[in-house]
């Protein structure tokens, strides 16, 4: 893999990065000074945006390079250290530079960041007055970092993106309830993304109804958690009050229908709301549809996702006697060697006209036996248990009256044998 290094230049197309102050031919040596380049006032200017993503040799050595050229050029407001290994040594060095830096935008997804680099991380970035996203997604920050995260939040001025999706910021009162209660005040924050944290609780519903609400987030993202109808109650009265939020993303909850009901009536209602996503596989009940559609009719702007709609009858049992007897005939008629083909319905002809229906489990497997039909042990087990009568006998009646039912079958023709020097 190789590093990726871009270079943003002026848009005044007019001024052009200096080679040399004169131009100079290329068939010969003789220097022209009939025209000369307009030198760039501090060429150091050009350079916004550092891409280093994708790269697995930063080390504490790298670190304090990368830190000292991020101090030395305050032009460069785009940082991208994403899918690499940052240690905590790494983290502590490159912590103290951001602080320092103008870097505003600061990608460090996938790094293998750990709970004590990120709570390095957003100590050090406390005080920083131009960083505007953060992206630490996918990590293994934990009680610490969330901890951290509510004191960066609390005196942050400028941050505007929080992505923290895909990390360990589950631990309710030790982590997640001060990381949001750092929100209070935020007037900054407008997009906080704590998808894949397995969040849930009473007390993380009622930090986030506050936090929300005393915040001025426009953009909040949910996504696969562990959220049921308690934590959704909360999302719904926080909905219902906050008087800035535009986005909602809730997919991969457990929904319930009256809360379902209750979220969509709300996102209807509600003046600034724009967006709910419900998850791009989630299927909803009928009600809930018929306010969807009205909705998209009286709201054109509003936009609700999900997959589908389920429908008004449920969904056929499945009969796993019927199932086990098919893969029986299929196997019966369909076997490895053709001369091993039978036909199952010949067998069950002979258990309907059997004295004795009851089996013992063993002579059930002899049955099978002497008419040389080889089923695999898990499906035979299957079957028995499927069709087991009391004292653990198998019903061989109840098995041939299911599959002629279904399957009629003529019974076989037997040929008289012939006897030797007859004709």
């Amino acid at each position: 893999m190789t590093s990726k290094l871009e270079v943003n230049v002026e848009e005044d197309i007019s001024r052009k990065i200096q080679v040399c102050p004169y131009r100079v031919s290329s068939q010969s040596s003789v220097v022209d000074d009939a025209e000369e380049f307009a030198a760039l006032e501090d060429p150091d200017q050009c350079l916004t945006r550092l891409d280093l993503s994708h790269n697995r040799l930063l080390n504490v050595s790298l670190a304090r390079c990368l830190g000292n050229v991020l101090m030395e050029l305050q032009s460069i407001v785009h940082l991208s250290l994403s899918f690499n290994t940052l240690d905590d040594d790494c983290i502590e060095v490159l912590g103290d530079a951001l602080s320092n830096s103008g870097v505003r935008l600061l990608e460090a997804a996938h790094c293998q960041i750990t709970d004590r680099g990120g709570s390095l991380l957003f100590s050090a970035l406390l005080y920083s007055d131009c960083v505007q996203m953060l992206d630490v997604s996918w990590n293994h920050l934990d009680t610490a970092s969330g901890q951290a995260i509510g004191r960066f939040l609390s005196t942050q001025k400028t941050l505007k993106e929080l992505l923290l999706a895909g990390n360990h910021l589950y631990q309710e009162l030790q982590c997640t309830v001060p990381l949001l209660l750092g929100m209070i005040g935020n007037e900054t924050l407008e997009l906080l993304d704590l998808s894949w944290n397995g969040l849930r609780g009473e007390e993380l519903g009622r930090a986030l109804s506050k936090a929300v609400q005393q915040s001025k987030l426009k953009c909040l993202k949910l996504e696969c958690n562990m959220l049921s109808e308690v934590e959704l109650s909360f999302v719904v009265k926080l909905a219902k009050k906050s008087e800035t939020l535009v986005e909602l993303w809730l997919g991969s909850n457990v929904f319930e229908d009256t809360v379902l009901v209750e979220l969509v009536r709300t996102f209807m209602r509600h003046p600034t709301l724009l967006v709910l996503s419900l998850g791009p596989f989630q299927f909803i009940p009928q009600t809930v549809a018929k306010l969807c559609r009205i909705c998209k009719r009286k709201y054109p702007a509003k936009q609700i996702i999900y997959q589908g709609v389920l429908r008004a009858k449920p969904a056929r049992p499945v009969d796993v006697q019927e199932m086990l007897l098919e893969r029986s005939r299929f196997l019966a008629q369909k076997p490895k060697k053709a001369k091993l083909k039978r036909d199952l319905g010949h067998l069950m002809l002979q258990f309907g006209d059997a004295e004795t229906t009851l089996l013992t489990r063993e002579e059930f497997v002899l049955a099978l036996k002497r008419f040389r039909l080889k089923l695999d042990r898990a499906l035979l087990e299957a079957l028995m248990d499927a069709f087991e009568a009391p004292k653990k006998l198998v019903d061989t009646g109840a098995m041939a009256l299911k599959y002629l039912t279904k399957h009629p079958t003529e019974r076989p023709i037997v040929k008289p044998a012939k006897r030797k020097g007859q004709k």
